[in-house]
């Protein structure tokens, strides 16, 4: 029954962390839009329609309210799933610490890489 318990209460404090942090994320990006509309030239209200604009708008809001949190929980999770079996398996054993070594190098070569074609993009 004590098990349970803490399982319970573990998926309720995880769950309002993710809640916090999604509304808090999505709060602040819709300040940030709301502050650059706000504060762009009279040129951008000329030649963009108000419908255009609330369009886009409610179309960002509902990417970052629907999509991002179900991306970001199962991220965390994959992240978490693989760090486990990481350690588990050096712990098992300590001859496996070798390519898992050279494997995150190769990943943060690839990231790094990966980050400069995006912004030559």
């Amino acid at each position: 029954m004590g098990i349970y318990l803490g399982l319970v209460v573990s998926c309720l404090i995880r769950e309002s962390t993710i809640f916090g942090v999604a509304l808090r994320t999505t709060t602040n990006m819709h300040l940030a839009m709301c502050e650059r509309v706000l504060r762009a030239n009279i040129l951008f209200f000329d030649s963009n329609p108000i419908g255009r604009i609330i369009t886009r708008f409610s179309k960002d809001m509902a990417v970052l309210d629907l999509i991002a949190p179900s991306v970001s929980i199962l991220m965390t999770y994959g992240i978490f799933r693989a760090l486990t079996v990481t350690i588990s398996l050096v712990i098992i054993n300590y001859w496996l610490l070798i390519p898992t070594a050279l494997s995150v190098s190769y990943l943060i070569y690839l990231m790094r890489n990966a980050k400069t074609a995006m912004i030559q993009a």
